[in-house]
């Protein structure tokens, strides 16, 4: 193919855009469509490159593959393999267990599929995945797999051959169907998956044998639209919104409009830099992101102009070292031998074998625990084992994909028991209320719970993973159906409405609004409390008492992980053994506030678990033996919450209590309370 300047400027644009927004850059807040920009390229490019060789009676299915891991394969191997290699010196084992197995799922390209399974691309932990970007080569691999035998089967029979491209276009509307449903349904199947971005790569494909423009027919329109519907996402949209929903068309269309501009020869598109960027556009785009994870991971995290500039000048310095080195293979590759097939076949299929083979060794390993003495291995252990504590059964989580409730019964289902509503902090006292039921089998206990979602009504989730959206409404409805003595709202209020407060709007009719201005922002809190207010009068009506919970603190740092990064590398930790409770005090005012006016005026009682687990000034993270409270940052662990510091959960609820003194995370068997949780009966 005759190399076009366009394109390659349209990879310098995309992989600029994503690396400022993962590196933080605000004027970029939409960077993320970058990836949607390369996988129309990439459709584009691999239509053109099958059918051309079709065309021509030349088009072999191995070669195709052949150069297609030649491009990517060698790339992704020599990043996964020096970060392993690296990481064995100096990463803890948990993230290093971490890195090996998803070292796994990138080589073998199915990473997206693992990345699928845990956490959103957006969410927090997502900074701490070194390969979270290669969930986008798996994509294309599976697509480079599957897309010329389909080609080629189209282009066996006249018929079918005739009726590519309204195939293509048919292929390319079911997928884009799929997307937009998928977006509010199963966020994370459309985000990561093949069926659901198929329509990205195919639009390439359609512009690549309908809209060649070799007379370039309105180019400069079609340019400037194009790069203009380009960049309005770039600028504009933000991570908050569904994705790639119906948002994903604006940079799609953008992208195939430039290339059917076949607008080569513009100035812009032959700039030296930017020609430069393209062409490293793959190397850039392998090591930014390892880069910025390892900025966080080191403690080199909170954005300066420094930061930034050092980053960027580490990324620099890693592929320049790239291009000394690939130059050096272009020109060992001019030898005879070299450039015969089945000896780089051979060569590349057992580095990628040894590399393969060094992460399933590290994953085997447990991440290699014992490269530390076994005192200082014990207490890695005792933080892996903290970040796993947690007994909630995800078969009482939320609703089922009907839309049924999913309440957890502990003790009889009798009339006038204790119903706790919330999101994830309700989840994290569970452990003690299965406790307690199992010493006081009299006690009635039943959950309700979806993690972020706060029980308020007059609210939604604008980007809402966890299905909240209608789930308090229906636990309402629910608890109206039954005579519960008591309701306990429990909850991590103060982190969805602190400003600013991107992913919650407010109720105003058919619209859900939402703006940053405080005073506009608190008038609407207020009627939100308000709506919440009248219906927890109602079941003060019935002679329900009613508990508000207020958030326990919250950690800067993911405590365990943290410990044991600095445990590992034998830094201080003393910062992350304490939370600054006036810090956190200062946060949560404004909406402790409203809680505590709104139970004054409905004679209900508020808990502030803050007077419980901290003294005057520091809510300790650990214990006196350095055993972590918390699971994550802002989760207690569920052995944490059975200790005598929770004491004041059973005040609240007026419960008897015989517990005893909670068991290590270690000693903790999650598996333990199953015979204590059942499925309440849903009315």
């Amino acid at each position: 193919m005759k190399f076009r300047y366009d394109i390659n400027a349209l990879r310098a644009l995309a992989v600029t855009a994503v690396v400022l927004f993962h590196y933080k850059v605000n004027f970029v807040p939409g960077g993320f469509v970058g990836v949607d920009v390369f996988f129309v390229i990439s459709g584009y490019l691999m239509t053109s490159i099958i059918t051309g060789r079709l065309a021509k009676g030349k088009f072999s299915i191995w070669d195709f593959y052949h150069d297609r891991a030649n491009r990517i394969v060698p790339g992704l191997m020599g990043m996964c393999f020096v970060l392993l290699a690296v990481g064995y010196f100096f990463v803890e084992p948990a993230t290093y267990h971490y890195l090996g197995s998803t070292s796994i799922s990138a080589l073998l390209y199915f990473s997206n599929f693992r990345f699928w399974q845990a956490t959103g691309y957006f969410d927090p932990q997502s900074d701490t995945k070194w390969l979270l970007h290669t969930w986008s080569l798996s994509v294309e691999w599976q697509f480079y797999l599957a897309y010329p035998i389909i080609i080629m089967a189209l282009n066996t029979y006249d018929k079918t051959r005739r009726h590519i491209v309204p195939i293509l276009w048919s292929m390319a509307f079911l997928s884009l169907l799929l997307c937009i449903w998928n977006s509010k349904a199963e966020p994370a199947s459309a985000f990561y998956l093949l069926p659901q971005r198929a329509w990205e790569l195919l639009a390439g494909g359609i512009v690549a044998l309908q809209f060649k423009n070799s007379a370039q027919k309105y180019s400069n329109l079609l340019l400037a639209m194009g790069l203009v519907f380009i960049f309005i996402p770039i600028v504009m949209y933000d991570q908050f919104m569904p994705w790639p929903y119906y948002w994903g068309l604006l940079p799609v269309i953008g992208t195939c409009l430039v290339i059917s501009a076949n607008r080569p020869d513009a100035v812009v598109f032959k700039n030296p830099l930017v020609q430069a960027i393209g062409k490293w556009s793959y190397s850039i785009y392998l090591w930014h992101w390892p880069i910025a994870v390892s900025a966080i991971y080191f403690g080199f995290a909170r954005t300066t102009s420094f930061k930034i500039a050092s980053e960027i000048v580490i990324l620099a310095a890693v592929i320049t070292f790239g291009g000394v080195l690939l130059a050096l293979f272009k020109k060992v590759s001019k030898d005879k031998l070299a450039e015969r097939r089945l000896p780089g076949l051979i060569a590349g299929a057992g580095a990628l074998a040894l590399t393969v083979g060094f992460a399933i060794t590290i994953t085997i390993n447990e991440g290699m625990a014992n490269r530390r003495p076994d005192r200082e291995r014990q207490q890695l252990e005792t933080y892996r084992a903290a970040a796993a504590d947690w007994t909630y059964p995800e078969k009482c989580n939320g609703r089922d994909p009907q839309g049924n409730l999913r309440p957890c019964q502990l003790g009889p289902s009798n009339e006038g028991g204790t119903l706790f509503l919330g999101d994830s902090f309700n989840m994290q006292i569970f452990s003690r209320f299965v406790q307690n039921a199992k010493l006081n089998p009299e006690n009635s206990f039943t959950f309700l719970a979806t993690p972020a979602c706060p029980p308020i009504t007059g609210i939604r989730i604008i980007r809402d993973r966890f299905n909240c959206n209608g789930f308090v409404e229906q636990a309402l409805q629910f608890a109206e159906a039954r005579n519960f003595k008591q309701i306990v709202l429990v909850s991590n209020w103060y982190a969805y409405f602190t400003l600013p407060s991107p992913n919650i709007c407010f109720i105003e009719g058919n619209i859900c609004a939402v703006k940053q201005d405080p005073s506009w922002f608190f008038e609407h809190l207020d009627a939100a409390f308000a709506s919440l207010r009248t219906r927890l009068l109602e079941f003060r009506k019935r002679g329900a008492e009613i508990v508000i919970v207020g958030a326990t603190p919250s950690s800067a740092w993911d405590v365990p992980s943290e410990l044991a990064r600095r445990k590992f590398r034998g830094d201080d930790t003393q910062e992350v053994e304490y939370i600054d409770r006036d810090e956190f005090e200062v946060m949560a005012a404004p909406t402790k506030s409203r809680l505590i006016s709104l139970v004054s005026s409905i004679g209900a009682k508020f808990v502030d678990p803050l007077d419980f687990l901290c003294d005057n000034r520091r809510c300790p993270t650990i214990d006196k033996e350095g055993v972590p409270y918390f699971k994550d940052e802002a989760h207690y662990r569920s052995g944490a919450v059975k200790t005598a510091q929770f004491q004041f959960l059973d005040d609240a609820v007026g419960v008897n209590n015989r517990m005893s003194a909670a068991p290590t995370p270690a000693e903790n068997n999650p598996e333990g309370i199953s015979e204590n949780v059942r499925h309440a009966p849903i009315l």
